[in-house]
C-alpha cells in the first residue's frame, strides 16, 4: 500500500478521530498540523526517514518545544490510524521550569479577554503585541526584529546561540499586522514603536500591561510577560482586526 497523505486519507482521520470522540478543537487541530506535513512531503511519499527530517525541520524554524510535539502527535497519530507504526518519532522531552510551570502559563480565556479588552479600549497595538508574543516563537527583545519588510517574506529573521532562525508569521497576524500597519500609517521600519520610532521599552510594555488587567479585571500576576510567552499556541485564539 501507497504511503501518501491524500485528501481523502486526511478525511478518513478527521472521521476516526470523531468516532474516537475526541474534542472538536482536537479534531481540527490534528487535521490542520497533518496537512502541515503533507505540505512538507511535496507530494512524497511518507517515510521514517522524512519524520526525522520533519522533526528536525520544525526544529530549525524556531517552534516552541510544546508546538513541535504538537505537530509530531498528529503525525504520529495518523500514521497509528494507516498501521504505519515504524513511522512514530519521538517528541521533544521538555523539562519544566519547575513544579508550578503549568501555572506560569496565561489561560486560553485570561489571553481572550486581555485581547478582547485591548480591542475594545481602542489599544490595538497592545492587543497585537499580545497575539505575537502568544502566537510567535519571538522574545520581547526580539519584537524590533519584525518590520514593515518582514511581512513580505513572511518570517522573522533572529540570531541565537550564533545561529540565524526563521521565524515564520502565522497567516492571519500577518494580516492583522498588515492592518495594523496601514491604519497607522507606518510604511517601514519597526512595526511596535512609539511616536517617536523608538523600540518599546520592556518596562512600559509591562505597565500597559499591568493596566489592561485592571480594565479586564484579571489578575496582575497572570498576564506578565513571562506567563505569556509560557503558552501552548494550538490552545490560544487569533483575534481578526477590523478595517
Amino acid at each position: 500500500m501507497s504511503k501518501f497523505i491524500t485528501s481523502d486519507r486526511i478525511l478518513d482521520f478527521i472521521l476516526y478521530m470523531q468516532k474516537q470522540s475526541l474534542s472538536t478543537n482536537t479534531v481540527s487541530s490534528y487535521a490542520i498540523n497533518i496537512k502541515k506535513l503533507k505540505l512538507f512531503l511535496n507530494n512524497n511519499e511518507i517515510s521514517r526517514e522524512q519524520m526525522l527530517s520533519y522533526k528536525q525541520w520544525l526544529i530549525e524554524q524556531g517552534f516552541k518545544k510544546h508546538t513541535i510535539n504538537a505537530y509530531l502527535a498528529a503525525a504520529n497519530y495518523f500514521c497509528g490510524m494507516m498501521g504505519w507504526e515504524d513511522m512514530k518519532v519521538a517528541l521533544i522531552s521538555i523539562t519544566p521550569y519547575n513544579m508550578d510551570y503549568e501555572k506560569q502559563q496565561i489561560s486560553s480565556y485570561d489571553y481572550e479577554k486581555l485581547v478582547y479588552t485591548a480591542l475594545q479600549n481602542n489599544k490595538e497595538r497592545l492587543a497585537m503585541m499580545l497575539q505575537v508574543l502568544c502566537h510567535m516563537d519571538l522574545r520581547f527583545c526580539e519584537l524590533c526584529r519584525l518590520t514593515v519588510g518582514t511581512l513580505e517574506t513572511g518570517y522573522v529573521e533572529v540570531i541565537r546561540k550564533n545561529r540565524k532562525i526563521k521565524i515564520k508569521i502565522p497567516d492571519i497576524i500577518c494580516e492583522n499586522l498588515k492592518k495594523y500597519t496601514d491604519k497607522k500609517g507606518i510604511v517601514s521600519g519597526i512595526i511596535f514603536c512609539t511616536k517617536n520610532g523608538n523600540v518599546i521599552n520592556r518596562s512600559n510594555f509591562s505597565k500597559e500591561l499591568k493596566r489592561l488587567c485592571i480594565l479586564a479585571d484579571i489578575d496582575e500576576e497572570a498576564g506578565s510577560i513571562q506567563h505569556i510567552k509560557n503558552v501552548v499556541l494550538d490552545s490560544y485564539p487569533y483575534f481578526r482586526l477590523i478595517n
